[in-house]
Protein backbone atom coordinates (compact mmCIF):
# COMPACT_ATOMS: atom_id res chain seq x y z
CA UNK A 1 0.00 0.00 0.00
CA UNK A 2 3.04 2.63 0.97
CA UNK A 3 4.33 1.58 -2.25
CA UNK A 4 1.63 2.67 -4.34
CA UNK A 5 1.25 5.79 -2.14
CA UNK A 6 4.71 6.86 -2.73
CA UNK A 7 4.38 5.72 -6.72
CA UNK A 8 1.41 7.79 -7.17
CA UNK A 9 3.10 10.76 -5.19
CA UNK A 10 6.01 10.94 -7.34
CA UNK A 11 3.94 10.45 -10.22
CA UNK A 12 2.52 13.81 -9.50
CA UNK A 13 5.70 15.32 -8.51
CA UNK A 14 7.05 14.67 -12.42
CA UNK A 15 3.81 16.12 -13.56
CA UNK A 16 4.18 19.49 -11.71
CA UNK A 17 8.08 19.51 -12.27
CA UNK A 18 9.17 22.21 -14.63
CA UNK A 19 11.81 19.89 -16.03
CA UNK A 20 10.19 16.69 -16.38
CA UNK A 21 9.15 15.92 -19.92
CA UNK A 22 5.10 16.62 -18.80
CA UNK A 23 5.93 20.74 -18.12
CA UNK A 24 7.22 20.67 -21.30
CA UNK A 25 4.31 18.80 -23.41
CA UNK A 26 2.05 21.23 -21.14
CA UNK A 27 4.16 24.30 -22.99
CA UNK A 28 4.58 23.04 -26.34
CA UNK A 29 0.36 22.08 -26.62
CA UNK A 30 -0.26 25.92 -25.31
CA UNK A 31 2.06 27.02 -27.56
CA UNK A 32 0.63 25.00 -30.12
CA UNK A 33 -3.27 25.87 -29.60
CA UNK A 34 -2.50 29.87 -28.37
CA UNK A 35 0.07 30.36 -30.83
CA UNK A 36 -2.09 33.59 -32.18
CA UNK A 37 -2.03 34.55 -28.58
CA UNK A 38 1.61 34.22 -28.05
CA UNK A 39 2.44 36.03 -31.46
CA UNK A 40 0.04 38.75 -30.71
CA UNK A 41 1.54 39.64 -27.19
CA UNK A 42 5.17 39.91 -28.47
CA UNK A 43 3.57 42.61 -31.58
CA UNK A 44 1.71 44.12 -28.94
CA UNK A 45 4.54 44.63 -26.86
CA UNK A 46 7.30 45.62 -29.59
CA UNK A 47 4.23 48.18 -30.83
CA UNK A 48 4.24 49.84 -27.10
CA UNK A 49 7.79 49.29 -26.72
CA UNK A 50 8.72 53.52 -25.77
CA UNK A 51 5.49 54.35 -26.94
CA UNK A 52 4.78 58.27 -27.17
CA UNK A 53 1.34 59.97 -28.00
CA UNK A 54 2.39 63.07 -30.30
CA UNK A 55 1.39 64.81 -33.26
CA UNK A 56 3.80 61.87 -35.12
CA UNK A 57 2.40 58.78 -33.50
CA UNK A 58 -0.66 59.21 -33.60
CA UNK A 59 -1.02 59.10 -37.60
CA UNK A 60 0.73 55.28 -37.49
CA UNK A 61 -1.76 54.32 -34.62
CA UNK A 62 -4.69 55.73 -36.56
CA UNK A 63 -3.59 53.97 -39.83
CA UNK A 64 -3.02 50.68 -37.42
CA UNK A 65 -6.65 50.94 -36.39
CA UNK A 66 -7.69 51.57 -40.27
CA UNK A 67 -5.95 48.34 -41.19
CA UNK A 68 -7.60 45.79 -39.03
CA UNK A 69 -10.90 46.27 -40.18
CA UNK A 70 -10.09 46.08 -43.91
CA UNK A 71 -8.32 42.59 -42.89
CA UNK A 72 -12.23 41.73 -42.73
CA UNK A 73 -13.24 43.50 -45.96
CA UNK A 74 -10.87 41.13 -48.08
CA UNK A 75 -11.55 38.46 -46.03
CA UNK A 76 -15.05 38.69 -46.38
CA UNK A 77 -15.03 39.90 -50.29
CA UNK A 78 -12.82 37.38 -51.24
CA UNK A 79 -14.98 34.37 -49.34
CA UNK A 80 -11.82 32.69 -47.44
CA UNK A 81 -11.35 33.66 -44.14
CA UNK A 82 -7.50 32.71 -44.27
CA UNK A 83 -6.64 35.34 -46.63
CA UNK A 84 -7.15 37.58 -43.74
CA UNK A 85 -3.95 36.50 -42.99
CA UNK A 86 -2.70 37.52 -46.44
CA UNK A 87 -4.39 40.59 -46.37
CA UNK A 88 -2.54 41.68 -42.79
CA UNK A 89 0.59 40.75 -43.87
CA UNK A 90 0.18 42.84 -47.02
CA UNK A 91 -1.06 45.70 -45.44
CA UNK A 92 1.14 45.90 -42.25
CA UNK A 93 4.72 45.85 -44.15
CA UNK A 94 4.14 49.28 -45.54
CA UNK A 95 3.21 50.51 -42.02
CA UNK A 96 6.36 48.83 -40.79
CA UNK A 97 8.20 50.80 -43.61
CA UNK A 98 6.88 53.65 -43.19
CA UNK A 99 8.58 53.70 -39.52
CA UNK A 100 11.63 52.21 -40.13
CA UNK A 101 12.47 54.91 -43.28
CA UNK A 102 10.62 57.54 -42.12
CA UNK A 103 8.08 57.46 -45.13
CA UNK A 104 5.84 60.00 -45.59
CA UNK A 105 3.14 58.39 -47.30
CA UNK A 106 -0.68 58.48 -46.54
CA UNK A 107 -1.66 54.73 -46.13
CA UNK A 108 -5.21 55.80 -44.56
CA UNK A 109 -6.24 56.77 -48.05
CA UNK A 110 -3.83 53.81 -49.52
CA UNK A 111 -5.99 51.04 -46.81
CA UNK A 112 -9.21 52.85 -47.50
CA UNK A 113 -8.44 52.61 -51.61
CA UNK A 114 -8.27 49.16 -51.00
CA UNK A 115 -11.09 48.37 -48.86
CA UNK A 116 -13.30 49.93 -51.94
CA UNK A 117 -11.24 47.50 -54.65
CA UNK A 118 -12.30 44.63 -52.16
CA UNK A 119 -16.03 45.79 -52.25
CA UNK A 120 -15.76 46.18 -55.54
CA UNK A 121 -14.28 42.68 -55.94
CA UNK A 122 -16.93 41.24 -53.71
CA UNK A 123 -20.12 42.99 -55.65
CA UNK A 124 -18.35 41.19 -58.80
CA UNK A 125 -18.83 37.77 -56.78
CA UNK A 126 -22.18 38.39 -55.72
CA UNK A 127 -20.81 38.69 -52.16
CA UNK A 128 -22.94 41.48 -51.04
CA UNK A 129 -25.60 40.25 -50.03
CA UNK A 130 -26.52 36.75 -48.19
CA UNK A 131 -24.29 35.69 -45.07
CA UNK A 132 -21.06 36.72 -46.79
CA UNK A 133 -20.97 39.16 -44.19
CA UNK A 134 -19.41 42.09 -46.95
CA UNK A 135 -22.07 44.75 -45.88
CA UNK A 136 -21.18 44.33 -42.67
CA UNK A 137 -17.50 44.67 -42.85
CA UNK A 138 -18.04 47.23 -44.82
CA UNK A 139 -19.87 49.38 -42.04
CA UNK A 140 -17.24 48.29 -39.92
CA UNK A 141 -14.71 49.67 -42.11
CA UNK A 142 -16.57 53.25 -42.52
CA UNK A 143 -17.03 53.66 -38.58
CA UNK A 144 -13.31 53.38 -37.80
CA UNK A 145 -12.46 55.05 -40.21
CA UNK A 146 -14.34 57.85 -39.69
CA UNK A 147 -13.00 57.57 -36.41
CA UNK A 148 -9.55 57.60 -37.21
CA UNK A 149 -9.69 60.51 -39.79
CA UNK A 150 -11.02 62.83 -36.83
CA UNK A 151 -8.16 61.35 -35.24
CA UNK A 152 -5.51 62.17 -37.65
CA UNK A 153 -6.79 65.94 -37.88
CA UNK A 154 -7.11 66.21 -33.81
CA UNK A 155 -4.95 67.26 -31.20
CA UNK A 156 -2.99 65.00 -29.73
CA UNK A 157 -4.31 63.79 -26.57
CA UNK A 158 -7.84 63.33 -28.28
CA UNK A 159 -6.61 61.85 -31.00
CA UNK A 160 -4.63 59.04 -28.90
CA UNK A 161 -7.91 58.95 -26.87
CA UNK A 162 -9.52 57.98 -30.37
CA UNK A 163 -6.97 55.45 -31.59
CA UNK A 164 -7.83 53.68 -27.84
CA UNK A 165 -11.27 54.00 -28.61
CA UNK A 166 -10.42 52.35 -32.08
CA UNK A 167 -8.08 49.80 -30.81
CA UNK A 168 -10.57 48.24 -28.14
CA UNK A 169 -13.39 48.55 -29.33
CA UNK A 170 -11.97 46.29 -32.34
CA UNK A 171 -10.84 44.17 -30.01
CA UNK A 172 -14.51 43.60 -29.44
CA UNK A 173 -15.07 42.69 -32.90
CA UNK A 174 -12.66 40.61 -33.08
CA UNK A 175 -13.82 38.53 -29.91
CA UNK A 176 -17.51 38.72 -31.75
CA UNK A 177 -16.15 37.34 -34.79
CA UNK A 178 -14.63 34.80 -32.55
CA UNK A 179 -16.93 33.43 -30.72
CA UNK A 180 -19.07 33.49 -34.22
CA UNK A 181 -16.00 31.82 -36.25
CA UNK A 182 -17.30 33.61 -39.03
CA UNK A 183 -15.49 35.89 -42.15
CA UNK A 184 -11.88 35.58 -40.67
CA UNK A 185 -10.01 32.57 -39.67
CA UNK A 186 -10.60 32.03 -35.66
CA UNK A 187 -6.41 32.70 -35.05
CA UNK A 188 -6.58 35.45 -36.83
CA UNK A 189 -9.36 36.70 -35.02
CA UNK A 190 -7.71 35.57 -31.24
CA UNK A 191 -4.27 37.43 -32.81
CA UNK A 192 -6.44 40.52 -33.74
CA UNK A 193 -8.19 40.79 -30.38
CA UNK A 194 -4.58 40.36 -28.72
CA UNK A 195 -3.04 42.94 -30.32
CA UNK A 196 -5.52 45.66 -30.02
CA UNK A 197 -6.88 45.08 -26.27
CA UNK A 198 -3.03 45.39 -25.22
CA UNK A 199 -1.46 48.29 -27.53
CA UNK A 200 -5.14 49.78 -26.98
CA UNK A 201 -4.41 49.90 -22.90
CA UNK A 202 -0.92 50.56 -23.58
CA UNK A 203 -2.11 53.65 -25.41
CA UNK A 204 -4.32 54.93 -22.08
CA UNK A 205 -1.92 54.04 -19.93
CA UNK A 206 0.76 56.67 -21.29
CA UNK A 207 -2.14 59.21 -21.71
CA UNK A 208 -3.00 58.89 -17.97
CA UNK A 209 -0.59 57.49 -16.20
CA UNK A 210 0.92 60.23 -13.03
CA UNK A 211 3.84 62.44 -15.00
CA UNK A 212 6.81 61.97 -12.77
CA UNK A 213 8.06 65.68 -13.91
Amino acid sequence: MTDKNTFVNEGRDRATDDRSPHAHRGWTGFLAHRWPTAVGVVLAALTAFDLRIDAESVPSFSALVVLMPLVYVGAAAVGRRGFAWVVFLAAVTPLILTQVLDLKINLHAAFLAAALAFLALGAARGRLRGPSGVPLQAAGMLVFGAGMLVALYAEPVLGGILVAIGLIGHAAWDAFHYARDRVVARSYAEFCAVVDLLVGAAVLFVLFMPSTN
